[in-house]
């Protein structure tokens, strides 16, 4: 399996403006530097590498696969649509399977979403080699930063803001990161 990003976020989750009113800076001076630290923050927690396995704002993402599972678990919650569902058949032919062939489960949901054969239907076989299917999807709360939940925007601006106010202090980042993990622990994906 592997996950590639297709289209990244097109704002952040918290803006310059409200963690410059955090750290009551007034002027846009620091600008660059607390784009850095909103950076950091926001890489802490979002997409396969954050914290907490989400996206957070609107992005795409291709999962590639080496053959159909019976179910096919889409991760990086909450799921806003399926785009299409390539695979490569037994010639090695590339296809699109028709959505009317597939059912998916579970978008806009906490918990990742997942696609089963419709009723009536069934994987069809692809060629024996290494992503062989490739699910294409847009995941994330919504397009605009005020979609993604208050309390996690809260702690990113938070995040920002300390790590600004600690910037000459980078053994407090790590400090800093565990306080952001902690406190984002109720929006984590768990998988078992």
């Amino acid at each position: 399996m592997t996950l590639t990003r297709i289209a990244a976020p097109e704002a952040d989750p918290v803006s310059l403006a409200e963690v410059r009113e955090q750290v009551r800076i007034n002027s846009v001076d620091e600008d660059a530097v607390i784009a850095r630290m909103i950076a950091a923050a926001v890489g802490r927690c979002d997409g396969p590498d954050g914290m907490i396995g989400r996206a957070l704002i609107t992005q795409t993402w291709r999962l590639t696969l080496d053959a159909f599972p019976a179910e096919i678990e889409i991760p990086l919650p909450p799921l806003q649509s399926v785009s299409s569902i390539i695979y490569l058949d037994g010639g090695g032919a590339e296809q699109t399977l028709s959505a009317s062939v597939y059912q998916v489960i579970g978008v806009g949901g906490r918990d990742p979403a997942r696609i089963h054969p419709a009723y009536g239907e069934s994987w069809p076989a692809t060629r024996a080699q290494p992503e062989a299917v490739a699910v294409t999807f847009v995941a994330g709360y919504g397009a605009g930063a005020a979609d993604v939940p208050a309390a996690i925007r809260h702690e990113i601006e938070k995040a920002a803001a300390d790590l600004y106010e600690f910037r000459e202090l980078p053994d407090m980042h790590a400090s800093i990161m565990a306080k952001l993990h902690d406190a984002l622990l109720p929006y984590r994906v768990w998988t078992f």
